[in-house]
């Protein structure tokens, strides 16, 4: 039994819960402490601060206080604020489908609309609305009973909660202050087929780390670890192995 197992925390985005991780941490959890927070029933919160700062505290209660921390999407915006506010817990980080630059104004309208949607019409519109450009295009084609069962299965998640993450994205600062500044190697699992964040804006954010490492996603949108579950596993275990 390896006693100085590192530990990896996978924080997931918005719209989804932590079993977006289920296969990942099923291939590699021999090789890691995963630990895995569930952030999608939070509707106490208000900015991506105040995630983190919830992150903060479910970690230490665990008494998890060195880790390597990857957020998809809306995860890695609460990352980098973690990032921010208590630096000295990390010894790796990743941004996954995310990206350290703030919304644009047009971003932050189509959040406003998202609210608007989620407050009239409830999750089951705004899931069934916002989850298939979660996914390629060759994964929608391929496998439709998989993105259907995506709907389904997060069709249930409170609007309220929904509402909090979509109000903490859109007043979110830029971040990229806190990759340059970051000591360690940065992972960047980047999507081609990604509609929700654009691969040249992640590209061009690989270069304000000290050290990079960007992987590339060919087939994968905005779910990669769902996509391509294999690819994902390789990637992470990879980066672990470096840092």
């Amino acid at each position: 039994m390896n006693l100085h197992r590192k530990t990896l925390v996978l924080l997931h985005g918005h719209g989804a819960d932590d079993t977006i991780w289920d296969y990942v941490d099923a291939v590699i959890n021999d090789e890691f402490t995963i630990v895995r927070p569930n952030i999608s029933l939070f509707t106490f919160c208000q900015s991506v601060e105040d995630y983190a700062d919830e992150l903060h505290r479910f970690l230490t209660n665990a008494g998890i206080f060195k880790f390597t921390l990857i957020g998809h999407s809306m995860g890695g915006y609460i990352a980098l604020a973690f990032a921010e506010k208590y630096a000295d817990m990390l010894e790796g980080f990743g941004l996954f489908h995310s990206t350290a630059f703030a919304d644009d104004e047009a971003k932050k309208v189509q959040r406003g609309e998202m609210i608007e949607l989620l407050r009239k019409e409830g999750t089951t519109a705004f899931i069934t609305k916002t989850a298939p450009n979660m996914f390629g295009d060759r994964y929608k084609e391929l496998f439709p009973e998989k993105v259907e069962a995506h709907i389904e299965y997060f069709k249930k998640l409170p609007a309220e909660a929904l509402i909090s993450g979509l109000t903490a994205m859109r007043s979110r600062p830029d971040r990229t202050a806190v990759l340059a500044a970051m000591p360690f190697p940065v992972l960047f699992i980047i999507g081609m087929q990604d509609k929700l964040i654009q691969f040249e804006s992640v590209i061009s954010l690989s270069e304000y780390p000290k050290q990079s490492y960007p992987f590339i996603l060919a087939e994968a949108g905005h779910m990669g670890m769902v996509e391509r579950p294999d690819a994902t596993a390789r990637m992470i275990s990879w980066y672990m192995g470096k840092i």
